[in-house]
């Protein structure tokens, strides 16, 4: 996990580039894939800007996040007593900037783009299991996940870019969404309603 972590940091300080890419890049991936593994749509009252800055936040909370999750490996019937952490960054043109502080401050300063607005993350999921009193770690799952936001609506679309699907994609997303309508509870904003959700 500090692994992937020091991946995304260095991804975001680095070394000094010869010229600074340009903001507008920021907080949108300019690779991201054409095809989806799944999508949840959202209605929603409320203005563009606090939704965003709800999901923001949410995505902030949910790095560095732990839950239980019993997990099943190759060479034992049933599940040992597991757990997920969570790890986020936010886009930055073809790279993800680890969610800090910072980060999270430079990505409140947002402004919607018009009518439709884009924001783009990378979740890993790390699993770790206990077994013989030893906690093991097993392969992460990396998520690419895009939120588009428009006038009453929004839109979360998942990619799915390596691992083995060890939590399925339905499970995964209905973790997010529980995140953000849970800041939206906290940010005493409109109820969003979950129009629909499907996965591949």
């Amino acid at each position: 996990m500090f692994r992937q972590r020091t991946r995304l940091e260095k991804r975001r300080k680095g070394k000094k580039r010869r010229a600074e890419k340009p903001e507008a890049f920021f907080g949108r991936f300019i690779n991201f894939p054409t095809m989806i593994h799944g999508i949840a749509k959202i209605s929603h009252e409320n203005v563009t800007p606090l939704l965003q800055q709800a999901v923001i936040q949410a995505l902030y909370n949910l790095n560095e996040s732990k839950e239980a999750y019993p997990l099943s490996v190759a060479d034992h019937a049933g599940t040992y007593d597991g757990e997920v952490t969570f790890e986020v960054g936010i886009a930055d043109g073809a790279s993800f900037n680890y969610m800090d502080k910072d980060t999270l401050q430079k990505a409140y300063n947002l402004k919607p783009e018009g009518e439709h607005s884009v924001l783009d993350f990378l979740v890993i999921v790390a699993y770790r299991y206990l077994r013989d009193g030893k906690k093991i770690s097993l392969n992460f799952d990396h998520y690419i996940l895009r939120f588009s936001f428009y006038n009453r609506e929004a839109e979360a679309s998942l990619f799915h870019s390596k691992g083995t699907r060890r939590m399925p994609l339905d499970e995964f997303m209905a973790i997010v969404i529980r995140r953000i309508t849970k800041e939206i509870g906290h940010m005493n904003l409109k109820p969003v309603k979950l129009e629909s959700l499907k996965t591949l």
